[in-house]
């Protein structure tokens, strides 16, 4: 059976938490952005619960500066990293225009009874929140969430072509992973999915809110990352430079290693069916890709403009497999095609530090901008 769009409540209309949410949960949410500063001034920035749904809220952060321009949505990736780790991405988006960040629920505290959460599940969540926000909307999505986003956005287009969202911002994603395949790739179709289940697969203790509920636990994920910093540190690569010359927004109140890791539990059929769907069979390149029943057609994409954005020594999401999103997305005229390589950087540097701030977000500021005139 296939599953049923993810029912929602919205947020308060006069910006009080929903959904039973606290003052202290709302500052979590706001990933500790107090204030922006825009035109030399010091601009205090509002937190609001916009939408709540059964593994996923969708947080609203806004100021002065920007409350009348329509939004950003980011949605971080869900490969085990808090969305705290984007930071730096929100806080540089929110100096030209509301941002709604959608924060998954960590899976060993959703009780069993919500039900399952997969691939579709995760295209679905992401497609509710570009509904409840509307056709005004740029998607901002990040490495594992730019399948999925392309999907949700696509099946929107299907369905009512003016309701698409009018910008994707595909930032270092596996549109093809076999591209310009890395190590993460090539580890990744190594393996059976059986063997996956069978060796970092857990299941929630009974003592926990989701109790019997599988998952890929955050202590698994640790160990792979902090391999993966291991072999950065003993290469001179991208991670050692952050973590010895922290080159964030607040590096002291909130380093890059304290960032990278912050993890969090992932539904185990989540985890593995975007390992079968992404990785091992390609469904979006091939077009293949079914969500809820329905068959994923990128050309169905006809006004929605896309800029991808890739990092030359990215070991993770290579050249490339991000770029893919444009031979898929045909129908697009040639004036919605937008690409950016940043020379130089690796994965992290995308969203993350100077080069960040310096090359990426005035590239996707410009991009906001043009699609706000091109739908005029």
């Amino acid at each position: 059976m296939a599953p049923r769009p993810p029912s929602a409540t919205n947020g308060r209309e006069n910006g009080r938490p929903a959904d039973g949410a606290t003052a202290h949960d709302m500052r979590r949410e706001a990933l500790g952005i107090d204030h922006v500063t825009v035109d030399g001034r010091l601009l205090p920035v509002s937190a609001r619960q916009r939408l709540s749904l059964p593994f996923a809220t969708a947080v609203e952060l806004t100021h002065d500066g920007v409350a009348a321009q329509p939004p950003l949505l980011v949605v971080p990736p869900l490969s085990a990293h808090l969305p705290i780790l984007l930071r730096d991405l929100v806080a540089g988006l929110l100096n030209s225009a509301p941002v709604v960040v959608l924060h998954w629920r960590e899976a060993g505290r959703v009780p069993l009874n919500v039900g399952r959460f997969g691939f579709d599940d995760n295209v679905l969540h992401i497609e509710a929140v570009l509904r409840d926000l509307g056709p005004d909307t740029v998607v901002v999505a990040l490495c594992q969430a730019v399948v999925p986003s392309l999907a949700a956005a696509a099946r929107i287009a299907a369905e009512s072509p003016p309701a698409a969202p009018r910008g994707l911002v595909l930032i270092a994603g596996p549109v093809d992973p076999l591209a310009n395949p890395t190590r993460v790739v090539r580890l990744l179709r190594a393996r059976t999915l059986d063997w996956f289940a069978a060796n970092v697969i857990t299941t929630v203790a009974p003592s926990e809110p989701g109790a019997g509920r599988r998952i890929y636990p955050a202590s698994a994920q640790r160990t792979a990352l902090l391999a993966y910093l291991a072999r950065h540190l003993g290469q001179g690569g991208e991670l050692s430079w952050k973590v010895f010359y922290d080159d964030g927004l607040d590096p002291y109140g909130h380093p890059f290693l304290t960032l990278f890791l912050s993890l969090m539990d992932l539904p185990a059929d989540l985890f593995l069916e975007n390992i079968a769907t992404v990785f091992h069979d390609r469904a979006i390149c091939a077009g293949t890709l079914h969500v809820a029943g329905r068959p994923i057609d990128l050309t169905a994409l006809r006004r929605t403009a896309l800029l991808t954005i890739e990092g030359e020594h990215d070991d993770i999401a290579a050249p490339g497999q991000t770029e893919a999103a444009h031979r898929l997305c045909s129908a697009l005229p040639a004036h919605l095609h937008h690409r950016l390589l940043v020379k130089g950087s690796g994965h992290f540097s995308l969203f993350y530090g100077r080069t960040w701030r310096r090359d990426v977000l005035p590239a996707i500021e410009r991009f906001d901008c043009l699609t706000r005139e091109t739908a005029t």
